[in-house]
């Protein structure tokens, strides 16, 4: 028979000095550790003074055995740049809920990235209503402007979060984050000096916020996400595969990858210098391709290329397993979805159909699915997926829309 018993759990504070939050999550790794050889359950470790607890936590990380430490979670608000809370969110254990670039209104950096962030806002305001007049309200087309408009703001742009980290895990961000500050001194451009710049206040608040650094990686572990800043080297020559396993490759904007990086199944990772501006080119929404605009949003992208704006591409390595690509459909193969990973995700799907001899029997019933008419539908349309969200184009336009 199953018993379950809460023993912890997160709890608000208005304010946690560093040493106590330290002590706090110390005393408690040592106790849960303490499970391992209690022959009477969490009951008896309890009672225990809490300097045993200290000693068992202390005598544990000085032998590597991190586990216990991943236990006690620690809520954070932090406002950043955008990149540096991408490279929080590649962290596959933490836990986000941001500010959201998609349906609030952001605060660029320079005179030149509010002027064309509200310039090309006003445009797609107007292209929003030529081809979709009537279909949204105001406040509707006013989102969708800015969404599409965002792409011309920095990646360093200022946003905030509550991110989530296991206390384990503060310390090898902490470890991870040095490194890369190390690797960043001999890289060159502007896109690796901010970043080194901000790496460093982020270490030294992390560094503030838990008052010490109780232990370190022992596996010598780093930012998968970003292996050039991290190791120097590129780590670009993956084989695409379509299986069981897979591996896809392929450009993105930096404003998708945000997106794309939040699915914890899998994995991804981007190329991308930082020595010059647009190495991969800049990416142009389908609302404004092929038409006159198109010339015009090339030009006021390059014009703020030095700020890195979120629709400048990087090669995009993207990993995992099938069954977790499934799940990633589920949530953007959708009408609601970021046009641009929505349509990434799509080709995917094709690729999978492609391949499809690749797959397990199971698989290929899963894919099968994702497909009708020999095309990749909406989720809407899978018939394991409930929708309870609605939207405007339902399962007929989902996939072709522009906005």
């Amino acid at each position: 028979m199953t018993k379950i018993e809460i023993i912890a759990a997160t709890r608000e504070v208005e304010h946690m000095a560093a040493e106590e939050l330290n002590r706090e999550q110390t005393i408690l790794s040592g106790k849960f550790g303490g499970t391992c050889y209690a022959r009477e359950g969490f009951a008896t470790i309890r009672t225990q003074p809490e300097e045993k607890a200290l000693n068992r936590a202390k005598g544990t990380a000085e032998m590597g055995h991190h586990s216990v430490f991943q236990h006690g979670m620690v809520n954070m608000e932090i406002v950043c740049p955008k990149m540096i809370a991408m490279l929080l969110n590649s962290v596959g254990v933490s836990n986000t809920s941001e500010k959201s670039a998609r349906y609030t209104q952001m605060e660029p950096e320079t005179e030149r990235e509010q002027r064309l962030y509200q310039k090309w806002h006003d445009i797609f305001v107007e292209e929003i209503g030529r081809r979709y007049g009537g279909r949204f309200s105001d406040r509707e087309m006013d989102k969708l402007a800015y969404e599409n408009a965002r792409y011309m703001i920095s990646v360093f742009c200022q946003t905030s979060m509550v991110y989530s980290l296991p206390f384990r895990n503060i310390f090898y961000v902490m470890d991870w984050l040095e490194k890369m500050g190390q690797n960043l001194k001999n890289m060159r451009g502007t896109f690796n000096r901010r970043l080194e710049e901000e790496a460093s206040f982020l270490r030294k608040g992390l560094l503030a916020a838990v008052g010490g650094e109780n232990f370190h990686d022992t596996k010598n572990d780093y930012f998968r996400f970003l292996p050039v800043q991290a190791t120097g080297e590129f780590d670009d020559d993956n084989k695409e595969y379509y299986g069981d396993v897979y591996t896809a490759k392929f450009l993105a904007s930096f404003a998708q990858v945000a997106q794309e990086q939040r699915h914890r199944t899998t994995r991804v990772k981007i190329n991308f210098s930082g020595e010059r501006p647009g190495e991969f080119g800049y990416y142009v929404p389908p609302l404004i391709r092929g038409t006159s605009r198109e010339r015009e949003w090339l030009v006021d992208m390059e014009s703020v290329g030095d700020c890195y704006p979120q629709g400048m591409l990087v090669s995009v390595t993207e990993q995992g397993l099938f069954e977790d690509f499934v799940v990633k459909c589920k949530e953007r193969m959708c009408g609601r979805a970021q046009l641009e990973i929505m349509s990434v995700t799509e080709k995917l799907v094709s690729r999978f159909a492609a391949e499809k001899d690749n797959l397990s029997e199971m698989n290929r019933r899963r894919l099968e699915q994702m497909i009708r008419d020999g095309n990749p539908c909406a989720r809407c349309r899978y018939p394991d997926f409930s929708c309870r969200e609605g939207c405007t184009w339902g399962s007929g336009e989902a996939l072709s829309r522009l906005v």
